[in-house]
This record gives structure tokens, sequence and C-alpha cells, in this order.
């Protein structure tokens, strides 16, 4: 049996046509919008010790990036009080907290108090635009705490 021409022209056209499909070509990115930036490790976090009932400036977000806190964690310094801390941004209260304590009744003790520390992680976070800061504001007591989140690109 003879190959024909034909066939022969058909065979070549299409391993050239598999050539072109199977080789590869130039990776392309496309942004899907913010992304999580300053290099290879943007996270940030603070702590701190406060009790003051003017806003305190916790964290200031570089002119060139955004602040999204992610994780607020309180402790406080009583055990039988009812403070109240607020964080802002400017004048606009972007989370507020408020402790209270459960109380124990038992036949040795006439009345104890248990503190339980406020944890709290957001899925979205607490946002703070870039060049703007972040303050904390104490009222009813002191308060213990950390702070932890990441910097995006605006």
């Amino acid at each position: 049996m003879q190959t024909s021409r034909f066939q022969l022209g058909l065979i070549a056209t299409l391993a050239v046509g598999l050539g072109f499909s199977a080789s590869s070509s130039e990776a392309v990115g496309y942004p899907a919008g913010a992304a999580v930036s300053m290099g290879a490790n943007p996270v940030w976090s603070t702590g701190g010790h406060e009790n003051s009932t003017t806003p305190v400036v916790v964290v200031t977000a570089p002119d060139d990036q955004d602040v999204v806190v992610t994780d607020v964690v309180l402790t406080f310094d009583c055990s039988s009080c009812g403070p109240k801390v607020d964080l802002k941004v400017g004048e606009e209260t972007v989370g507020s907290y408020a402790y209270r304590n459960v109380e124990h009744y038992g036949s040795s003790r006439s009345h104890v108090s248990s503190p339980f520390p406020v944890r709290h992680s957001y899925a979205s976070g607490l946002h703070v635009s870039a060049g703007e800061s972040l303050t904390i504001q104490v009222s009813g007591n002191s308060v213990n705490y950390s702070l932890s989140g990441y910097y995006v690109q605006p």
C-alpha cells in the first residue's frame, strides 16, 4: 500500500497544528483588585497597656499602604468593673468592646469574679486608610491590648 501526497500533506498539517497547540506560551497575570503587599511578610502586631480616657494612637497606616486589623485581644485589670474600649479612625468608632464579668456564688465564698478576656477575629477586618491612625480609648478602668493585622495596597 502506497501513501498518497494528500495523506502526507494531511499528516504534516495535523502534526504542525498539534505542535502549536501543545507548545507553552508566555504566562500573563492580571491583577484581581487589592492585593497584600509590603514584601514577603506584610503582617503587623502591637500591644500595650492603656488607661487613658483620651484617644491614644495604636497604629498609623503608611502613606502608601492601608492597614487592616484582623485580631483584637483585650484583658482588663479589674474583677468587678465594667470598662469599655473604643477603637477609632479619626472621629469614627470602628470597634467598641465592653467587659462584663461573671459572678460565681458558692458555699465557701460569698462572691468571686472571674474576668474573661475579649477576643475577636474579623473575617474582613477593621480598615484604616493610608495616612490615618487607629486610636484606642478606654473608659472605666485600664486595659492590656494586643492587635494584629496586615498591610494592603489602597
